[in-house]
């Protein structure tokens, strides 16, 4: 009978990996459970009593908290194309001149339309931080420069 749990654990585990729901994981932690007991020599009650009691507590015990730390890992979606922009600090390299003003910001070796979010003129080189996208322009804001590394 030892044999036949180890069978169902294994068609149990493949089943897991086939849909990661963390149910069939734990039925097959109960079948290995009862094949130990098989193996000790317990009668098939004590065996089926085994694989109920593992997997019903792994279940019920351990999936959520599982589930909470899978969900917790759980990386940001990838964004791309020009989602990706917001938020990243570049450089000026066509003046932006005062209100409704265009200039260019250069992102990734391509030049964009730029205007500044508050009006006020950029000049060439300021760093600015992509703030937002209206159409295919790009909102930007001045960044303060870092503050020179004082000497040791």
């Amino acid at each position: 009978m030892t044999v036949a749990w180890i069978a169902v654990a294994l068609v149990f585990a493949i089943v897991e990996v086939a849909t990661v729901g963390l149910f069939a994981a734990f039925i097959a932690l109960g079948a290995v459970a009862a094949a130990v007991a098989a193996f000790l020599g317990f009668d098939l009650l004590v065996q089926a009593v085994a694989l109920a009691v593992v997997a019903v507590a792994g279940i019920v015990a351990a999936r959520p908290p599982l589930l909470r730390y899978l969900q917790a890992r759980r990386r940001p979606e990838l964004l791309s194309g020009a989602a990706a922009m917001v938020g990243r600090v570049t450089v000026v390299v066509d003046p932006i001149e005062g209100t409704n003003g265009r200039g260019h910001v250069r992102i990734a070796g391509e030049d964009w339309p730029a205007r500044s979010r508050d009006g006020q003129p950029v000049p060439v080189g300021a760093s600015v931080r992509v703030v937002a996208i209206h159409g295919a322009t790009l909102i930007v804001e001045r960044v303060a420069p870092p503050a020179p590394e004082l000497p040791r």
